[in-house]
């Protein structure tokens, strides 16, 4: 019978240090992770807590908004670059955050879904959003697709993009066949690149049907969309260099007139602002936050239509 190994005292001490060394950095990584996870967790919170109270404080900027609005519309009934709600409000120390804002014009603006609307075609509005796109020199097709991105058929019109276009671009996707939601649907357009969207971007909006054309806040390119006659010269001197401000309809008729520009259809125009983006820049703790709304303006005061 052969007699039992003994480990050398020595080398037993060794090995009991070796598992003592990895229960430490096991217990050290542990530790780690927990510390790690609870610090995600005090962010994550923090972060949801400055969001809530941005959220809040968005919401008191909109009552500035509204009183803001419903004061000058009181004052002066119509719309123009000098309106006093179109300055910036000044920032504001709040317990724990800052808060600054200002009020964004929409009535300067070619509304994208006005080009069909209530399950239709509007011609004046295409003819309109193809002069718009030639003052800008850019591709009539954008207004085709634009359209065909809205209405609900599946046939492409004279250069237009329906889903089968639209599913051979990578990645490939459909028409909408609903409303543009955003302007920025305009770049998932074939017929829109970059260039063309930075051009476009500024005059065209994604609002209800119901928006009008606010002439006092009309670029010259916006001008000329309304008749082929008004070329850049005229425009120009419509638009005033950005400081129109007509008192009525009847003005504008008037300096049409005036300058011998005749057949200019001025329904669907005013010189009031409909719609107004109201955008809030708020720091909390440190941490910026941006929100915005879309207002609506109406003869029972401004509603809110979506915040994001």
């Amino acid at each position: 019978m052969r007699a039992p190994r003994f480990i050398p005292l020595r080398r037993q001490r060794g090995v009991a240090l070796l598992l003592a060394l990895l229960a430490l950095a096991l217990a050290l990584l542990l530790i780690a992770s927990l510390l790690d996870a609870g610090e995600q967790t005090r962010g994550r919170a923090r972060t949801a807590w400055r969001a809530e109270q941005g959220w809040q404080l968005l919401i008191g900027l909109e009552a500035w908004a509204a009183d803001s609005l419903r004061r000058d519309r009181q004052a002066n009934g119509i719309d123009h670059p000098g309106s006093a709600w179109r300055q910036p409000m000044p920032p504001i120390d709040v317990p724990g955050a800052r808060i600054g804002g200002q009020l964004q014009d929409l009535g300067g603006c070619f509304n994208l879904n006005a080009l069909h609307a209530a399950g239709q075609d509007d011609a004046r509005a295409i003819a309109r959003f193809e002069r718009l796109l030639r003052a800008l020199t850019l591709d009539v097709a954008i207004a085709a697709q634009a359209a065909d991105w809205i209405d609900a058929d599946t046939q492409a019109r004279s250069g237009g993009a329906e889903d089968a276009q639209h599913l051979l671009r990578t990645p490939s996707r459909r028409a909408a066949n609903r409303p543009f939601v955003d302007v920025s649907e305009l770049r998932l357009l074939p017929a829109v690149d970059a260039e063309a969207y930075r051009r476009l971007a500024p005059l065209a909006c994604a609002l209800p049907s119901d928006h009008t054309i606010n002439l006092n806040m009309a670029a010259p390119e916006l001008w000329m969309s309304l008749h082929e006659s008004i070329g850049a010269g005229e425009a120009r001197r419509l638009a005033r260099e950005g400081q129109a401000r007509y008192a009525g309809i009847d003005a504008v008729a008037s300096e049409l007139q005036a300058m011998q520009l005749a057949g200019v259809d001025l329904s669907g125009t005013g010189v009031q602002t409909r719609y107004v983006l109201a955008v809030a820049e708020i720091e909390a703790d440190g941490l910026p936050f941006r929100y915005t709304s879309l207002l609506q303006r109406g003869e029972q005061g401004t509603r809110v239509l979506w915040r994001r």
